[in-house]
């Protein structure tokens, strides 16, 4: 491993940690959110305040974000061997903007039912405490919002440079269109086909059609000279 690929681990380590420090973080929100907001409709209930309308609505927005906290969380930790899919990631960012919307107008309710409605208007404090809350959780969650467009936007034309470290699922790589070669096969050369003529076929059937003895030309052994002791005689 290089020093680019050892870089790019430690990123996506540290992106990773941050992601699911921010996810349990919404997850403590919406669920705070969820449970104060059903504790203000029996603390209104006791002290008689009507209507409270307010109260209904804030409750309403709270469990549609604990809705889509939990579709969330189903999108990024139910998943098959393949891993996670580039539909997927982007299916969680969405949610991820539906969350937020989601407590943008629950806690928009919360204030204008601490400032003008009778939401804890029995109790002072606990009045005061509500709009601060809500401005401050509003605010919070607006700038949010609009970090997660400003990131689907991004990512829509910059896709590389989120999804080029991630694992593709097996249903994204078939998906893929595979690159076919447009070179045609090349064809091997016919042999050349030397036509015999009569005359050398005509010798080769003469000397295949003769034996080894015929095939063999005799010579007489002639001695070069004459007497009382002769030479070899020479071939």
């Amino acid at each position: 491993m290089n020093e680019n690929e050892a870089r790019l681990v430690y990123k996506n380590k540290i992106t990773k940690t941050i992601n699911l420090a921010l996810f349990i973080a919404s997850c403590v929100l919406v669920f705070f959110t969820t449970f104060f907001s059903a504790l203000l409709l029996i603390i209104d209930g006791e002290a008689g305040s009507i209507p409270q309308v307010f109260d209904y609505i804030f409750l309403g927005f709270t469990i549609l974000a604990l809705v889509f906290v939990a579709v969330r969380t189903g999108l990024m930790f139910v998943h098959g061997k393949e891993g996670l899919s580039r539909a997927r990631y982007h299916a969680i960012d969405i949610v991820k903007l539906m969350v937020s919307g989601a407590l943008i107008l629950a806690h928009l309710d919360l204030g204008l039912g601490a400032f003008f409605g009778n939401i804890a208007s029995a109790n002072s404090g606990l009045n005061l405490f509500l709009r601060g809350y809500a401005i401050f959780v509003f605010a919070l969650e607006v700038i949010v919002f609009i970090y997660g467009l400003w990131r689907i936007a991004w990512i829509k034309e910059n896709p590389e440079r989120i999804y080029g470290t991630l694992a593709v699922s097996k249903a994204d790589s078939s998906r893929a269109p595979t690159k076919t070669s447009s070179k045609t096969p090349s064809k091997s050369p016919k042999p050349v086909e030397i036509e015999a003529t009569p005359k050398a076929i005509g010798a080769i059937d003469a000397d295949c059609a003769l034996g080894c003895s015929q095939a063999v030309r005799h010579r007489t052994l002639n001695p070069r000279c004459t007497g009382s002791n002769p030479v070899t005689p020479a071939i």
